[in-house]
């Protein structure tokens, strides 16, 4: 140890120790006695570490000097084969001895460095502060490239999202067609999930197998020449679903190149609501075209069925009409596509009629709105399913045409296909079915509008026909009054072989026809004289069984009568309702001259607001039907405008008078009834009467009270008459009667006459159209000075309105013009014995 402390290298003095195995020493460099110290058990880190059995070194704090000091240790292993005693050396010197050589070098190197590394610590500093910007610079960077891939990876994300949650299916292929990408809306519209879908062909997927030729042509034609018809262009087209049913897509294509590389983007759209929704729009304005061009749901049938088939792609067509008085659905018309043969099953539908609740038109009219049927092969309650079946027809449905609240018809429509129900089209076919309703009701109101219309000026022309000869029938009696009544005078005071006795007796036959003439005008202006009762129409017709049968000439014309036994009752004048029947008879035989049939019958009838409307000018109620058939040549429509217009006839001339059917049109019209006319030419004709049904009892007809007791008297008379050869006529018979008569030419002069007469005035005998004063009024004011003067009226036109007032006994105390001198001087007596009075 001390030759090592003399060396040149040693740095300084250094101590050293021994110690034993057990840590006591026994060799101390510095120790002046042998102090028998254990290290080990003093905790010295040396001594601790050197147990170990490796060299090393520790710094610790000097024992007893307690200055830092660094102590190497060591333990002795032996040499060769001798084991040793393992003894352990401690070498230990002090901390600063140590550094000083290191602080000397280190000063040395300070120096040196403020020459020479000062510079290049500039240098290095500055070099550290480029690099730390640009770490930072980098970092900045990296985390923007990191910032701006997770925005890539949003966005792309977000584009997917977008892609999937879009309304329309987006398909992405390459250029050999294979399927790159496929979003959510894809496997909704044509069943394919994505993964199914991805490395599959385009044509195998979504488009029709007889399309799949043409888009692969076209896919390549475009790859050679850049040129695409149906490219970057939106089109319909049919698509394919998985389970292989088509249906209508719109698609838009749109290419893209990336480098040398095409790609495919595909915008596709199921639009089959769409084109349903348009087929039904178009279908309502199909119907509401057709109903706007026709007149009559008739003449609109068949081009309803053909508008709706086409429309909404139905193959046939069935419109049922509804027979009120059969009740049954019979068919009016049918409509099928040029491409279908179904004849056997259309001729089974013109043969079969439905009932309600029988086969599908049966139901639809039981139920009052839409039916479906899938399969009508199938279909039990379908009794033409066997032709259905054999023609190939399958899916059906049928709707109900409403007029008002009452169904009209039924329309059915066919498929070859088995069609699952929809309800949209039901809702929408019953809106159809409405809206023809609608114009079934309105065609029947506009028919109906146009008959009244028609009726109306007919009614206007014959009423001012009637007018025309009512006037001319009122100023003709007078006339005829004095023609007749002077002929019986004249031939009553002319003896049987008087050669001037036939000529007047002519004169008295053609006044009489001519009575009878006016007597016509008046019943068809309705201005005669009526005495209506309760009449039983089956008694009347059976009273005139007999001279019917004589008048038509049973070996010529049948007769035949079906009359209801619960016939009701009306109210008419019996020899009006005689004269219409003898009419309508004879009007028959002239339209069978080879013979034939007529048919006289009777029923009740009972007319409402919707079903079995009234004839026009009708109101609902009960009536008493007369209906009078022939079989005879019939008339056209131009005949029936005319044929109650006096003076109108289809007769030779000379062989009618034309009035015969204007007098029955005035006398039921005067009833308070309507007449009716069906008739076509070589298919004869009906004349349907209605006269209002009225309770009470029947009466009888009343026999004429024709006494043999004198007719002449000795009253006094009143007579007034503004017709100078009516009034001389009636002044000249009443006195060969015996009677004192007064005159007056009016009512005034007639009160000046009564207040002149001392005596008395037994019967007030007046006109009753008059001028200044009617005969009514001269009858008041002459009752209150003479109270016990009886009235006899007279007058040949009953248009005034004291007869409409109640004021004149037309049934006791009236004369109608012309009258015979005899019929005045008859009634005149009755008068006076009876116990009318004014």
């Amino acid at each position: 140890m001390r030759e090592i402390q003399r060396t040149d290298e040693a740095v300084g003095s250094f101590e050293y120790q021994f110690l034993t195995k057990e840590g006591v020493i026994f060799v101390d460099s510095v120790a002046t006695g042998m102090d028998r110290i254990n290290l080990k058990e003093v905790g010295l880190p040396s001594a601790v570490l050197s147990g170990s059995g490796k060299a090393g070194y520790v710094e610790e704090e000097h024992a007893r000097r307690h200055v830092p000091v660094v102590t190497g240790y060591a333990q002795t292993n032996g040499y060769s084969d001798y084991s040793g005693l393992q003894w352990t050396i401690l070498l230990r010197m002090d901390r600063d001895v140590i550094l000083r050589p290191i602080r000397a070098m280190m000063w040395k190197l300070g120096i040196a460095g403020v020459v020479v590394w000062l510079p290049m610590v500039g240098l290095l500093l500055w070099a550290t502060g480029r690099l730390r910007d640009q770490h930072r610079q980098a970092q900045q960077e990296s985390e923007w490239a990191r910032a701006a891939e997770a925005a890539l990876l949003q966005s792309q994300e977000r584009n997917r999202v977008i892609v999937d949650t879009a309304l329309d299916a987006v398909i992405s292929m390459d250029a050999a067609g294979i399927i790159t990408d496929w979003n959510a809306q894809a496997v909704n519209i044509f069943g394919w999930q994505r993964e199914e879908a991805l490395g599959r062909r385009v044509s195998e997927t979504v488009i029709p197998l007889r399309a799949r030729e043409a888009h692969e042509r076209g896919l390549h034609h475009f790859l050679e020449t850049g040129e695409g018809g149906i490219l970057n262009r939106r089109i319909e087209m049919l698509g394919s679903h998985r389970d292989g049913h088509e249906f209508p897509v719109e698609i838009t294509i749109s290419p893209a190149k990336l480098g040398d590389a095409y790609i495919f983007s595909a915008f596709l759209r199921d639009i089959t609501a769409r084109k349903r929704t348009e087929r039904q729009l178009a279908s309502q304005y199909a119907v509401t075209r057709v109903l706007a061009e026709s007149r009559t749901l008739e003449e609109a049938g068949p081009k309803i069925l053909q508008a709706i088939c086409e429309s909404l792609e139905w193959e046939l067509g069935v419109f049922w009409r509804l027979d009120r008085q059969g009740s049954v659905l019979r068919c009016l018309d049918v409509w099928q596509s040029p491409g279908l043969n179904a004849e056997e099953f259309v001729l089974s539908t013109w043969q079969h009629m439905f009932a309600i609740g029988k086969g599908l038109p049966g139901r639809i009219w039981q139920a009052g709105q839409p039916t479906w049927i899938i399969d009508v092969v199938q279909e039990a309650n379908f009794p033409r399913g066997g032709a259905a079946a054999r023609v190939g027809l399958h899916g059906a449905f049928g709707f109900p045409v409403r007029v008002g609240t009452e169904v009209e018809g039924v329309i059915e429509l066919f498929r070859r296909e088995i069609k699952e129900p929809d309800e949209q089209l039901l809702k929408m076919v019953a809106d159809v079915g409405l809206k023809i309703g609608q114009f079934g009701e309105r065609a029947r109101a506009e028919d109906a509008l146009r008959r009244t219309e028609a009726q109306l000026q007919q009614s206007q022309k014959m009423e001012a026909v009637g007018r025309l000869a009512g006037g001319v029938a009122h100023d003709f009696n007078n006339m005829l009054t004095v023609i007749r009544g002077y002929s019986e005078l004249v031939l009553s005071r002319l003896s049987p072989t008087d050669g001037f006795r036939k000529e007047l007796e002519e004169v008295k036959k053609a006044a009489d026809r001519a009575s009878g003439l006016t007597g016509q005008l008046l019943a068809f202006s309705r201005r005669q004289f009526i005495a209506p009762k309760v009449l039983d129409l089956n008694a009347v017709i059976h009273n005139m069984e007999g001279m019917l049968r004589r008048l038509l000439g049973e070996d010529i014309v049948e007769l035949c009568t079906v009359l209801d036994p619960n016939l009701g009752q009306l109210k008419a004048d019996p020899g009006q309702v005689e004269q219409v029947i003898m009419n309508l008879a004879v009007n028959a035989r002239d339209a069978m001259p080879s013979g034939g049939r007529l048919t006289v019958e009777t029923s009740n009838v009972q007319f409402g607001q919707r079903r079995n409307r009234p004839p026009m000018g009708a109101e609902p109620g009960s009536y008493i039907a007369l209906i009078v058939r022939d079989t005879g040549h019939g008339m056209d429509e131009d005949t029936q405008s005319h044929v109650f217009e006096p003076f109108f006839t289809t007769k030779e001339k000379g062989k009618g008078t034309g009035l015969g059917l204007s007098t029955v049109y005035g006398i039921v019209k005067q009833s308070g009834g309507c007449i009716e006319v069906e008739s076509k030419p070589g298919r004869g004709a009906t004349f349907k009467i209605f006269f209002p049904q009225v309770e009470g009892v029947s009466q009888g007809a009343e026999a004429a009270a024709v006494g043999g007791e004198s007719v002449k008297g000795r009253e006094t008379v009143l007579l007034v008459e503004d017709e100078p050869g009516v009034r001389r006529l009636v002044n000249e018979t009443l006195r060969l009667h015996g009677y004192t008569v007064l005159e007056a030419r009016h009512g005034i002069e007639a009160l000046l006459t009564g207040a002149k007469h001392a005596g008395p005035i037994h019967l007030l005998l007046t006109d009753v159209v008059m001028p200044q004063m009617s005969g009514p009024e001269v009858a008041e004011k002459l009752a209150t000075v003479r109270p016990d003067v009886k009235v006899l009226y007279m007058s040949g036109y009953p248009d005034h309105p004291a007869f409409s007032k109640g004021g004149i006994d037309t049934e006791h105390s009236f004369l109608q013009k012309p009258f015979t001198p005899s019929t005045l001087a008859q009634k005149v007596r009755e008068v006076l014995d009876g116990s009318t009075v004014a």
